[in-house]
């Protein structure tokens, strides 16, 4: 089997306590740890996985006495779930070939039954290199933040210039 990267393996110490009903949908992960909910996690520190396919980083909130709490699970697309992954999103995933994230309904992404599910969301991010889902999407937010204001002063210029020379041609005319 060929590994493309080392992935993180770990969720969310909150899912412990209730790990006999979330077993029959999630694989086992080499840890609980609340390190899990960190943006910058270490190898050192977090224990990882090689992985032939994509490394995985999903969060959702949970209400728990009416309090929010984000709970993180991390690992290889294929090491997550005993029934895997709805085809379409993985299908979807590996065709963008890219960092991306994404809100799905958990009932839809887990292709659980009706009866034992509700409406709510998880946030699935996908990467491809080493211990890449160890990071939050910060960095892919700022840097769509970054691009963002670079292509409006770009449009900026061009509309700019583009006025200019409409000027300058009706000046210039006798």
């Amino acid at each position: 089997m060929i590994y493309t990267a080392r992935c993180f393996s770990c969720i969310s110490q909150l899912y412990e306590a209730v790990w006999p009903a979330l077993s029959s949908i999630y694989k086992k992960p080499k840890n609980f740890t609340d390190l899990c909910n960190g943006n910058n996690l270490d190898p050192q520190v977090v224990p990882s996985t090689f992985c032939p396919t994509i490394c995985i980083r999903m969060w959702e909130e949970l209400a728990i006495a009416g309090v929010r709490i984000r709970g993180h699970i991390r690992g290889c697309l294929n090491e997550l779930l005993h029934n895997g992954f709805n085809q379409t999103i993985v299908t979807w995933y590996r065709w963008m070939h890219r960092d991306s994230c994404r809100q799905y309904r958990k009932r839809e992404l887990f292709k659980l039954p009706t009866e034992l599910s509700d409406h709510s969301y998880i946030t699935v991010c996908t990467c491809y290199a080493d211990y890449c889902n160890g990071r939050s999407s910060a960095a892919t937010t700022e840097q769509g933040t970054f691009q963002c204001p670079l292509f409006l002063v770009l449009y900026f210029f061009i509309i700019l210039f583009s006025i200019q020379r409409i000027l300058l041609i009706n000046f210039s005319l006798p």
